[in-house]
C-alpha cells in the first residue's frame, strides 16, 4: 500500500511501489495462498481504539491513515474508535466502560467495504486496541458469511447476527445447533456475498477484546491462526498490565 512512514529516513519520500514492495520485506508470520489480482484497486480500511480520533494528540492509526495515497486506486475509509460517537458525556463514558456500540461500528465499516469494494480489490484493514479487534471480526465475518452485495445491505443486520450465532460461547462446536448455523451461514454467502472475497492484509496495534460486562470474548475467526488472511502482522505492547484490556494474539498457529 502507498504511504509515507512517519518516521523513516526516506520519510520525505512518498513510497509508489505496490503494497507487496513493502510488506515482503517482512518475514512471513502465515502461509496463505494470496491470488489477488494486483491490477484492482486497494481498499484501505483504519479503526481506531477506544476514545481515540483525529485531534491535537492523535493515534497511529490517524497518523498512518493521513499518510496513505488517497487516489481512485486506492479508497480509503477511517473510523474513529468505540466512545466518540455518543452525543451524551455519559453515553461516552459508558460506551468506553462497555463497548456498546462495538457491533454498530463493525457494521458501519463493514456497509463501507461493501459498497465500495469490486472484483479484483485488494482489502487491507488496520486497527489498534478495540479498533484492531474490529477489523479482526470484520475479516472473520467476511469468512464466515462473505461479503455482500452492494444493493443487500437491508440484510446488515443477519450478516452480525449469523456471525455471531457460530461463536463458542453461544454453541459447542460438535454440537448440531453448530453445524445448523454454519449451514445457515454457507446458505446466506451464497445468496447474498460476493464471490471469492479474501482479506488481503490485517495489521493491528495492541489487539483488545474486552466487550461489555462479560470482558474477554471469544468471536469466530479471530484468535486460530487467521489462516483466512492472506497477511497478518500483530504489533504487541511490552508493558501493558491493565487487566481490561488484556492482549488478544493469535494462537493455534500451525504454519509459522
Amino acid at each position: 500500500m502507498s504511504s509515507t512512514p512517519p518516521s523513516s529516513p526516506s520519510s520525505d519520500q512518498r513510497l509508489q511501489g505496490e503494497p507487496s514492495e513493502i510488506t515482503q520485506k517482512a518475514p512471513t508470520q502465515i502461509r496463505a495462498t494470496c491470488t489477488h489480482n494486483r491490477e484492482g484497486r486497494i481498499i484501505v480500511l483504519s479503526a481506531d481504539g477506544t476514545a481515540n480520533k483525529f485531534g491535537e494528540k492523535s493515534t497511529n492509526v490517524v497518523e498512518f491513515h493521513s499518510r496513505i495515497v488517497k487516489s481512485k486506486k486506492q479508497i480509503t475509509f477511517y473510523i474513529s474508535g468505540i466512545g466518540t460517537h455518543n452525543p451524551s458525556p455519559v453515553g461516552r463514558l459508558l460506551d468506553m466502560a462497555f463497548a456498546n456500540s462495538f457491533e454498530t461500528n463493525i457494521l458501519i465499516a463493514y456497509k463501507w467495504l461493501a459498497e465500495n469494494y469490486e472484483e479484483g480489490d485488494r482489502i487491507f484493514m488496520f486497527g489498534f486496541s478495540r479498533g484492531a479487534y474490529q477489523v479482526r471480526v470484520i475479516a472473520g465475518m467476511i469468512e464466515r458469511v462473505g461479503l455482500i452485495y452492494p444493493g443487500s445491505t437491508a440484510q446488515l443486520p443477519d450478516v452480525f447476527k449469523l456471525y455471531m450465532s457460530t461463536t463458542e460461547r453461544s454453541t459447542n462446536t460438535k454440537t448440531k445447533k453448530y453445524e445448523k448455523a454454519m449451514v445457515l451461514c454457507r446458505t446466506f454467502k451464497k445468496a447474498f456475498s460476493q464471490r471469492d472475497v479474501k482479506v488481503h492484509f490485517v495489521g493491528v496495534w495492541d489487539t483488545v477484546s474486552s466487550i461489555g460486562v462479560t470482558g474477554r470474548a471469544s468471536l469466530p475467526e479471530t484468535v486460530s491462526g487467521m489462516s483466512h488472511v492472506c497477511h497478518f502482522r500483530h504489533a504487541l505492547a511490552l508493558d501493558e498490565r491493565r487487566v481490561r484490556f488484556w492482549p488478544e494474539p493469535i494462537v493455534h498457529v500451525d504454519t509459522l
